[in-house]
């Protein structure tokens, strides 16, 4: 990923060990002028642009459907649900890792919560979520069911992919298989 990002015409900061350490310092740099810093989860536009795959899934599939993605932040979650509460015939499952459960805790509880995230092959979903994000209420009002795997599920999943469908994904690609 980083190889990816470094043949693009921007400056690459890395910080931190985790995901949460690298938004912290992201969310302060955005505050300042000469930075710009877009959430990949808690912003309209991003969460707008991951409801286009639900458009174009319903142009694709005849219904009923269940569309099941994986959750870390929410922003696929809940631009699906959203897209999904203009339809009564589809229904969003997000899924998550067992070792990075923020999401889910936080719209149980109805507001952020701050979560002890352990080690994941499912690593793009892991962290916490950013305090005041819209992602809690929005995948709380329209995703229909969250549910988590274990790292074994998501181990499984990769190589039933790779194996079965000749599909290579990383963990966050793999949990909605899982």
């Amino acid at each position: 990923k980083v190889a990816a990002i470094r043949r693009f015409a921007v400056e690459l900061i890395q910080a931190g060990n985790s995901f949460d350490e690298a938004e912290s310092l992201a969310l302060r740099l955005g505050g300042r002028e000469d930075f710009h810093y877009v959430s990949a989860y808690n912003d309209p536009y991003v969460i707008a642009g991951q409801a286009s795959i639900g458009f174009e899934l319903g142009r694709q599939l005849e219904g009923p459907l269940t569309v099941v993605c994986g959750v870390g932040g929410g922003g696929l979650a809940s631009g699906l649900g959203l897209w999904a509460a203009t339809r009564s015939d589809v229904r969003i499952v997000g899924v998550e890792s067992a070792a990075s459960t923020a999401l889910s805790a936080s719209v149980q509880a109805g507001r952020q919560i701050s979560m002890t995230i352990g080690p994941t092959l499912a690593d793009g979903l892991a962290g916490n979520i950013e305090p005041g994000s819209v992602t809690i209420d929005l995948v709380g009002r329209y995703v229909h069911d969250l549910v988590t795997v274990s790292e074994d599920e998501i181990s499984s999943a990769i190589r039933y992919l790779a194996l079965e469908r000749g599909v290579v994904a990383e963990g966050a690609g793999a949990v909605s298989v899982a």
